[in-house]
This record gives structure tokens, sequence and C-alpha cells, in this order.
């Protein structure tokens, strides 16, 4: 975990909160949600105010979301809006999140100039114990709170405001406008300030959700639910609405066919995965992990592309009987003969391994984060767009494997991360290139 945080592979992305008055509003947060106040005088946050440092303390990492589903949040600054979110349950907090600072982004810059922003995302359940539960989840909607009730208060001024309008001897009414003109000393002209949140509610799309060992939800036009995950996780039963079903992540084909049918991966597409240089990075990505797994005491981070080419011819009889080399080797050669994509007859779990979401559909990123579940090889895939698996399988890894992943995240990565994005993912020049 210190090569990670050390190389900002976690962590990285955050707000530092070190001004006593942010680190006080943010302790009133914590008090009001039942959790210990910190005695630190700095620490960092994420965009729903989670700290590693105060986690630690607490020995908690989950003190902001203790049920897995309805995750709290304390928001001291716009700035956390920049930020991404850590140790999510569920891939649509993200969104969420994102929706909410990005709708309500006055409010949120005028209620923290004097105040804390605390509450909890709500959805339909309160806990996971069935796929029932995850699938019981169709919106979810922002709980808020301010502890010196600016908010609250601005609430009640609109309220009063509004009575106002409506009544019309309400000029006369001496109580009224008193109580008016008090809470507009302390929230401003709620009229035309915005100091209330225009949006808390938000549709919950299709998703990723950590439960059960890792499940993805996806939601389609004709109100249908098709969910995808391992073999060992419950099916959808008989109470289930009959457009349900249920798709083992090892059944390639139905998996391929389901993608395919909604349009949620593009065809295979040679140009792309041989011009963004995806082909190239994961061949050597597949090879080097053979290495790590049969050398574990090889550095396999300071191997020349020489070096590797060697390693290859000499363990040629071994890595054809692989299906993964074999594929990507096949790949590589037609993309150099320029050979028609239709022309590549691929099995279904091969063809899932070497496709991309279309990135004109609305869960192209959560596609993308699915599609790196069948190339576990590809760390550098996992760590952009799937960091929880990254995460889980770097634990696992050894120190020179380790060091080859932060080396290779390092210097293809972090140097222009928007221009690796767009190639990988979105840039469809190379399609018609």
């Amino acid at each position: 975990m210190e090569r990670l945080i050390d190389n900002a592979l976690i962590y990285g992305s955050m707000v530092h909160v070190d001004q006593p008055h942010l680190v006080e509003r943010y302790n009133h947060a914590l008090e009001a949600l039942g959790i210990a106040k910190t005695k630190r005088p700095s620490f960092s946050i994420d965009a729903t105010g989670f700290s590693p440092e105060i986690a630690d303390d607490l020995d908690d990492v989950h003190y902001l979301d203790p049920m897995g589903v309805n995750r709290r949040f304390i928001i001291v600054s716009p700035e956390q809006a920049q930020h991404p979110v850590v140790n999510i349950n569920f891939s649509s907090t993200i969104d969420f999140m994102r929706k909410f600072y990005e709708r309500n982004a006055e409010a949120i810059k005028i209620l923290t100039l004097k105040d804390v922003i605390y509450g909890e995302i709500e959805n339909s359940t309160y806990s996971v114990n069935d796929i029932d539960d995850v699938l019981s989840i169709k919106r979810a909607k922002f709980r808020l709170h301010t502890h010196n009730q600016l908010l609250e208060k601005a609430r009640e001024l609109t309220t009063l405001v509004n009575r106002f309008k409506a009544e019309e001897e309400s000029w006369k009414d001496n109580a009224l406008l008193n109580a008016i003109l008090a809470l507009a000393k302390e929230c401003g002209d709620t009229r035309y300030n915005r100091i209330v949140p225009r949006q808390l509610n938000f549709a919950a799309n299709s998703f990723w959700t950590r439960h059960f060992g890792g499940v993805y939800v996806f939601h389609d036009e004709d109100d249908a639910t098709v969910v995808i995950g391992s073999a060992k996780q419950k099916e959808l039963g008989s109470g289930k609405r009959g457009q349900d079903r249920f798709i083992p992540l090892r059944n390639y084909r139905e998996v391929l066919q389901y993608l395919q049918e909604t349009s949620r991966i593009e065809p295979l597409n040679l140009k792309w995965l041989d011009g963004s240089g995806l082909l190239d990075m994961r061949f050597d990505l597949f090879v080097r992990n053979q290495i790590s797994e049969r050398e574990p005491e090889r550095e396999i981070a300071s191997m020349t592309e020489i070096e590797v080419k060697n390693w290859v011819h000499d363990n040629l009889s071994d890595l054809n009987g692989m299906s993964g080399f074999k594929l990507l080797s096949n790949l590589r050669n037609a993309a150099l003969h320029r050979s028609a994509p239709q022309q590549i007859k691929l099995p279904a779990q091969a063809q899932l391994m070497v496709s991309r979401a279309d990135p004109e559909h609305s869960d192209y990123q959560l596609v993308n984060r699915f599609l790196s579940e069948y190339v576990p090889f590809d760390f550098l895939m996992r760590f952009i767009v799937n960091k929880h698996s990254f995460y889980r399988d770097y634990e696992t890894w050894n120190d020179n494997k380790k060091d080859h992943a932060v080396g290779v995240i390092t210097s293809v990565f972090f140097p222009d991360k928007q221009a690796l994005w767009e190639s990988f993912f979105e840039d469809w020049r190379l399609v018609n290139a």
C-alpha cells in the first residue's frame, strides 16, 4: 500500500483540509453523523468527504458507508467536485456525486462559504441481502443538512416568501415580515442567490456493485434488467419480473450477444487496437505477466524489449498453448497486414478480450469497466477504469510485479491522462483513418 500511496496510485487526487475553520466544520459533520471527531489538524478528503487518514484513525474505511448502500457525504469546499470518489460500493455513487455538484454548483459554493454540508444519498433499501435489494435501486435522493442551519433557514425563508406572495393581507402580518427580514440577514435573498440546491433526486442508471463479489446491473430501454456476475451468485428467482435475467460472467457467448444486441460494444476494430497502441501494450503486459508467474524473482520492470522477445522465443512452445497469447499474436499479425476485421473469426471469450464500449452509448464507461474483467493481465486498463479490481489484484502480486505495475502506470498514464483516455476509449478518428 505504501508503494501505491508514494506514487499517487491511491489517494493521489484529494482535497487537502488544513484550515482550522474547515477542520472544525468537518468535525461538526462527523459528530452529527454519530462519528468520533478527529484530532488531526489536517487531512485529505475525496468528493464525498472520505479521508484515508481519518479512516486509519477509526480503523474503519467504511465510516461514511457503514451499510454499504446509502453513502454519507461531508462537503466543506466546492473544490471537492473536481476529485474522485474512493472506496465505493456502487459505481453509481460517482455518477450521483458528479451530477449533484454539477446541478447545484451555485448553492454548494454559497453554503460552504459559511457552513458545512453533510447528509446521505438515500435509495429504496437500507441494506443488501440478496440481488432483489440491488434490483430495487431505481433512484437516489440527497438528504442534506448544515451545521449552522444555513440551509434549513434558507428553506424556511423560501417558504415564508412564497407565503407572503400568496396571501393578499400578508403585508399586514408584522410577525411574518420580521421573520423574513431576520432570515434574510443570514441567508440573503433566496429568490436570487440560489442558496437552496435545485436538484436532489437522480435516476440510478446501469451500475456495478461490490456486493456479492461484484455484480453488474444493466438497465435497458424496454424496462428489462440484466445482471451479470459470478455463477456462484444467487440467480434471479421466480419472484422476479419476467423481463429480468441473470447471465454468468463466464458465459462468454451470452454476454457477448447481449452487449452486441444492445449496441453497448463496437464491432472488432483493428484500426483502433493497432493505432491506439493498445494491442502492442497488451501483448507486452501479457508476456511480462507470464514471466512474473514463472520467474517471480525476475525484475520484469527492467527487462528490455529485446529481452522480452528472447524470452518469448525461448518459451514459445509453452506460450503457443495459451489462448490469450495466440489471440494477441494473431491480432497483431492481422493488424500489421491490414486484414479486414470481418475476415477474422474470434470465439466469444477472445472477442471480449479485445473489445471496447461504443463511445456513443450512455453506459460506455461502465461497459469498459466490465470488459476489463476479461483481461486480468492488463493492469493498466484496470487501473484506469476498474480500480477495485486493480487494488484487489495488486495485493496478490510479488514485489517485482508491483514495481512493474507502478512503473507502467506512472510513465504511460500519468503524463497525459486525457490523451490516453481518448485514444483508448473515445477517439473515433482511428476508426476511419
